[in-house]
């Protein structure tokens, strides 16, 4: 019974586990799931550390990068802390603290690395040779840029959010995939889209009231990225009612506004209107006026109203419309196989300096089908 007493009271006075720092489990910090047990975490997750000893951690390590410690949010009993977003250059799938006393203790623990966040591309559009931008995250190098067709683009250069890559020749009209060593992923969208067009302005004219005058096949300040393209270069004043591509639904607008997927206007949510865009000076307080519909002469007062900000800086750049927004504004057309009448105009109370070129119009999935 003393030597019982004795072993006792020696516990006691060192504390749980001898007085030895030791992690029981890692968690989740919502105090909803505190339940939920972790052996792996993504970068920059929040995590829990349980155990017991704790207090005097002073460097914590996943694989061989450090995390910030705040003593507020260190206890005897646990850790809170951050997963390092910087990939790792040695991964042990280990966690390490460090005391203040010198010892550390090693826990098993995978930091979960992601695969490429592929979010888009300055301009969709590129010619063979150029150079362009890829943005996302999680680009690690090395990496792979590997466009429809089969053919790795050049990598010029990488940040972990950027990556910019020369147009390889053999590039075809699909989605690009980046391959980097902890995954691949295929964009949700296309490289050089050609999916449900409508409005090419390569096409032919008959029956358009404005639009004509404004289609070019080149232009000495602004480079072709896909054939002809609406050119505007005039300084519009306010209110000034100002219309550059125009034509009811028998003319041959409705050659390429037939284009548009049934399932779009069925679930307009899931789509988007895209186009290229280049501005010779910056484009802000416009406003452009965006009818579709059967009767463009009498309806096009209701419209959908997009207001520009953009200054590309004489570069071409791809521009993204919620398809629900602009459907929704133009009072839910119904579907007609045969097309419809558009009218883009201006009209705003700001004057403006409109000196731009646009291209290649369409209606396109938000994701791979």
């Amino acid at each position: 019974m003393a030597g019982m007493f004795t072993g006792c009271s020696d516990d006691d006075e060192n504390g749980p586990n001898g007085g030895k720092p030791m992690v029981s489990y890692v968690r989740v910090t919502r105090p909803e799931s505190s339940d939920s047990l972790l052996t792996k975490a993504g970068q920059g997750s929040m995590v829990a550390i349980i155990g017991q000893n704790l207090q005097g951690a002073r460097q914590l390590w996943f694989n061989d990068q450090q995390a910030a410690l705040n003593p507020t949010y260190i206890t005897n009993t646990s850790i809170i802390t951050r997963v390092p977003a910087n990939i790792p250059g040695n991964i042990t799938n280990k966690m390490k603290i460090i005391f203040s006393n010198g010892d550390s203790l090693i826990h098993d623990f995978v930091v979960d690395i992601s695969e490429p966040l592929v979010s888009g591309m300055m301009s969709e559009y590129v010619n063979t040779g150029e150079v362009t931008t890829i943005v996302g995250d999680y680009f690690y190098e090395p990496l792979t840029v590997t466009f429809t067709g089969g053919v790795e683009g050049e990598i010029v250069s990488v940040e972990d959010d950027v990556i910019e890559v020369r147009v390889p020749e053999g590039a075809e009209p699909g989605p690009i995939t980046v391959a980097t060593n902890f995954g691949v992923t295929e964009s949700d969208f296309w490289f050089r889209d050609n999916r449900n067009i409508i409005a090419s302005f390569d096409g032919t004219t008959n029956g358009l009231w404005h639009g004509p005058d404004y289609i070019k096949s080149s232009d000495p300040a602004i480079p072709n990225i896909n054939g002809k393209f609406i050119r505007v270069n005039r300084d519009l004043g306010a209110w000034a009612w100002f219309e550059m591509y125009v034509g009811p639904a028998n003319s041959d607008v409705a050659l390429e506004t037939r284009n548009i997927p049934a399932a779009a206007l069925a679930n307009p949510g899931d789509y988007e209107i895209k186009f290229e865009i280049l501005t010779l000076d910056p484009l802000t307080g416009a406003e452009v006026k965006m009818y579709m519909g059967p009767n463009m002469a009498d309806e096009r007062g209701t419209n959908y109203t997009w207001k520009p900000n953009v200054d590309t800086k004489g570069q071409w750049e791809t521009v993204s419309i919620p398809f629900d927004d602009f459907y929704t504004a133009n009072q839910k057309f119904a579907y007609n196989p045969e097309g419809y009448g558009v009218s883009f105009h201006f009209s705003g109370p700001l004057a403006v300096k409109a000196n731009f070129a646009i291209d290649n119009m369409r209606v396109v999935p938000k994701t791979l089908d």
